[in-house]
């Protein structure tokens, strides 16, 4: 059994309190591997915003660290069965530090949370991409079930003329809001979404939805609308929009400096 020690609460190192086993200022050790806080920070750089909003505050990042701790016990157990002689188990694991590395530096330099405060910054980029953050217009149908397209097409007339109510036909039933799919719905979402329609109107003709032939009208309409600044959703998208850029010339920085320090050299032949 491998010796494993993991601080139960993250913020211990910065507290004074030491745990047995685990240098002051880490966060666990695993057999030879002492992992500290720069592990944690390359692995949460790597997570997209919606991991990163999971593992975020005290009890995400002690699940975080469970699961590297996890990953480091496994992999050690694959070189204890032999597997790290295999050059593609070696491979691997260089491939993983190398992006946990990039990743973990690129943090550095381009700090997430320095750009997420740079409100002028996110509201200069959200007001010149308008484009980027309207919702679609929703609709959905208020309808009844018929057998044949000639009963539904004659109960259609007589709802239009105002001889039935749908409550007389049948049960009335409603879909969800939706917008509009005409691939996903055919002959269906192209008389929904008919130009004109307002909530109450009759459609055009019948549909069939499923398997299933309705005669009915627009029950709701949900106009497009562009998603506020404020919303979370939106603050994330701006925020990932604006970093993309900085990340990419502080990746190609970074190249160029490796590059510099350690110059490629061709192997010698035998």
């Amino acid at each position: 059994m491998r010796r494993l020690g993991l601080a139960l609460v993250l913020g211990l190192p910065t507290c004074g309190v030491s745990v047995e086993g685990v240098p002051p200022g880490k966060l666990a050790v695993v057999g030879p591997t002492v992992l500290g806080p720069e592990d944690l920070l390359g692995v949460q750089a790597q997570l997209g915003p919606y991991a990163q909003l999971r593992f975020a505050g005290v009890e995400g990042r002690m699940a975080l660290l469970e699961s590297l701790v996890a990953a480091e016990l496994m992999a050690q157990q694959a070189v204890d069965e032999g597997l790290g002689a295999d050059p593609r188990v070696e491979f691997a694991l260089l491939e993983e530090e190398a992006a946990l590395f990039l990743a973990a530096e690129l943090e550095r330099r381009v700090p997430r949370a320095a750009v997420a405060a740079d409100l002028e910054a996110l509201r200069s980029w959200y007001d010149t991409h308008p484009d980027r953050f309207w919702t679609e217009e929703q609709r959905n149908l208020e309808g009844v079930a018929l057998a044949t397209h000639e009963q539904a097409e004659a109960a259609l007339e007589r709802l239009r003329e105002g001889r039935v109510t749908l409550a007389e036909l049948g049960t009335p039933v409603a879909t969800p809001l939706q917008p509009r799919d005409d691939v996903e719905h055919p002959g269906f979402h192209a008389i929904l979404f008919e130009s004109g329609l307002a909530p109450g109107d009759w459609l055009s003709a019948p549909v069939v939805v499923g398997r299933t032939l309705l005669v009915g009208r627009v029950q709701q309409i949900v106009p497009a609308e562009r998603r506020p600044f404020e919303d979370p959703s939106v603050q994330e998208q701006v925020v990932q929009a604006v970093r993309a850029p900085q990340l990419v010339r502080a990746e190609v920085a970074l190249r160029a400096e490796l590059a510099e320090r350690y110059p490629a050299t061709t192997p010698s032949r035998p």
